[in-house]
């Protein structure tokens, strides 16, 4: 080896990689649905004194 090489060596070891991208945030699926239906919740009794919890989306866009 020579002398640069060797000199080289301590350095390699403290080299950090190259930064990679980072993708581009995805968006929020909540927005996407909040923007698209329209939610109802509903509590729905039974026989024996029970209620149940039920939620109900609509579209928003009634051409469909």
């Amino acid at each position: 080896m020579t002398k640069s090489a060797i000199l080289l060596l301590p350095l390699l070891a403290f080299a950090q990689p190259p930064a990679t991208p980072t993708p581009a945030a995805a968006p929020n699926p909540t927005q996407a649905i909040r923007a698209t239906y329209t939610k109802y919740d509903y509590r729905i009794p039974m026989r024996d004194g029970v209620k149940l919890f039920t939620s109900v989306y609509v579209p928003k866009d009634t051409a469909q």
